[in-house]
């Protein structure tokens, strides 16, 4: 028997952002941004390419994402982060760029992290606890992931750089820790290796990716853990 797919739409409005998130952690046909009043052009049809997130828009059989958060290698990470964790994914921001990058990255993964957990739903047949390694190149990254309900984040991925792109380095590990207390979730990342801050960073996003595919696995009935258990030695999750 295939299992419902778990998806969510988040509208996150701010007096310095206003980030839409439509996600569905198993892929598929997503659903439509809510309506807002600072987006007018919603869609009522679904989610429609971004004809300005080209170079993070890529819609196949099984998945559609696009991105646009103004900020183009936040774009890219998000991309990466979607494509291989096998979600669906659409994001839209509208944020204070003109002071800094800060405000739109935090609240881009702070909505992305409540649209997680409420498109997870009950935490019930889990994997939960997964690891994920991923190299690029000579850069090679790993995480490991438990879908807790216990915000917790350490991230280390040595990186020298100011800027990759528009991007503040700082804000990488800042938009994960985001990422972690709102999504409910213990995330341990760290990048082992590599000269190039670009591939330091991306592998690690993939890396968490990985390990969100996998933890977010619904064991089947029958299967150890499956069945509607609660992976968890407390029986709450």
């Amino acid at each position: 028997m295939s299992l419902p797919r778990r998806t969510t739409t988040v509208t996150r409005l701010t007096n310095e952002t206003k980030v839409q998130i439509s996600l569905s952690l198993d892929g598929g046909v997503l659903p439509p941004y809510e309506a807002c009043e600072h987006f007018p052009e919603t869609s009522t049809e679904g989610i429609l390419p971004d004809p300005n997130a080209a170079h993070a828009t890529q819609f196949t059989a099984t998945q559609q994402i696009t991105i646009n958060t103004g900020i183009g290698f936040l774009d890219h990470l998000l991309h990466a982060l979607a494509k291989h964790s096998g979600w669906s994914l659409a994001v839209r921001c509208k944020g204070d760029l003109i002071i800094d990058d800060h405000h739109t990255t935090e609240d881009t993964f702070l909505a992305l992290g409540t649209a997680f957990t409420r498109a997870l739903g009950a935490r019930l047949s889990l994997v939960r606890f997964a690891r994920g390694d991923a190299p690029l190149d000579e850069a090679l990254s790993w995480a490991v992931i438990d879908i807790s309900s216990r915000p917790y984040s350490v991230i280390n991925l040595g990186l020298k750089r100011e800027k990759v792109g528009a991007l503040s380095t700082e804000m990488i590990p800042h938009g994960l820790e985001s990422f972690a207390q709102a999504a409910g979730v213990t995330l341990h990342v760290g990048c082992v290796y590599g000269d190039n801050d670009h591939h330091r960073a991306e592998s690690a996003i993939k890396a968490v990716a990985v390990a969100i595919r996998e933890a977010c696995r619904r064991r089947v009935a029958g299967e150890v853990g499956g069945g509607g258990e609660v992976g968890s030695t407390k029986g709450v999750l």
